[in-house]
């Protein structure tokens, strides 16, 4: 009972992290890439990264997510995402 319990449990955490971060990055591509949202294909790469490409062009973004809040940056932007600071 223990085990079924701690699957469900991961199955559900990671059923809602997976991919939360992409509405924002399809919105970030569409912007960046001067691409009809329609045109833009992204995958998911390792480590919160995605790729995007549309129109002859593409973009790598990074991103960090706790729970559905997620904040996306491109590859290219020096900040560090919230997720990735030291604590105070």
């Amino acid at each position: 009972m223990r085990s079924l319990t701690f699957v469900c449990s991961a199955l559900l955490l990671f059923g809602c992290s997976t991919g939360a971060a992409l509405p924002l990055v399809r919105v970030h591509a569409a912007t960046d890439l001067d691409c009809p949202d329609e045109q833009i294909r992204i995958s998911e790469e390792l480590g919160g990264r995605y790729k995007a490409v549309g129109c002859g062009r593409k973009a790598m973004y990074r991103t960090a997510c706790d729970a559905l809040t997620c904040t996306v940056q491109e590859e290219s932007d020096s900040s560090i995402p919230w997720m990735d600071r030291p604590a105070p």
